[in-house]
């Protein structure tokens, strides 16, 4: 007797093309029309934070969904924007902010106690919020739009506790034809750095 698979997945697009440069003021509104009583706390703390109240109101950032960049597929199979989502994980969706060429990206977002390793946040977790925020400020600069990790550097310079806020800020440093040079670091939200990261992306030959 064969095993038939019973649940039908949709298919992964992993479709780029909404990493155009140039940030847009958007509406943003909530993810969830009801929130647990937890993301009800941490909505609170995010909007008495000092961070988020100042680029709120700068003219030089946007605000923006995070991995509104994403089709729906692939926001189902994304690590940072659906596996690692929830209570004790990362509950409140992060905050996202660009500069107007999308050349900067700062995210805020609050870290759960499921989500470590041997002392504090899991640094392989560090690593792929790195990862994937040098892709912000890059992407937007290459060629289509679109482009791949072609070399990853991380300097661990102290750990990160979880159950708090922190923040990601990244820039892009210089493009050369295909290739971009972009640099990141996560720091608490008082300031303090903790782990920083450069990178080399590359755009694929057309």
């Amino acid at each position: 007797m064969s095993l038939q698979a019973t649940v039908t997945e949709k298919p992964f697009d992993a479709n780029m093309s909404r990493h155009a440069p140039n940030a847009e003021r958007v509406p943003i509104l909530e993810e969830h029309k009801v929130l647990c009583p937890e993301e009800i706390e941490l909505k609170r703390q995010e909007e008495e934070l000092e961070l988020v109240n100042e680029l709120r109101n700068s003219l030089e950032w946007f605000e923006t969904v995070s991995h509104g960049h994403l089709s729906d597929s692939a926001r189902e199979h994304s690590l940072t924007a659906h596996s690692l989502r929830g209570q004790f994980k990362i509950l409140r969706r992060p905050l996202k902010f660009f500069n107007q060429k999308k050349t900067k990206c700062i995210i805020i977002l609050h870290l759960g106690d499921h989500l470590c390793g041997n002392n504090g946040i899991h640094n392989g977790l560090l690593a792929t919020l790195l990862d994937e925020h040098l892709a912000f400020v890059s992407l937007p600069s290459l060629p289509n739009y679109t482009g791949f990790t072609a070399n990853l550097n991380v300097d661990y310079i102290q750990p990160v506790n979880p159950n708090q806020w922190i923040s990601i800020h990244g820039k892009l440093d210089r493009i050369e034809g295909r290739k971009a040079y972009a640099e990141a670091w996560i720091q608490t939200i008082d300031g303090v750095r903790t782990t920083e990261a450069n990178s080399l992306y590359i755009s694929p030959r057309t």
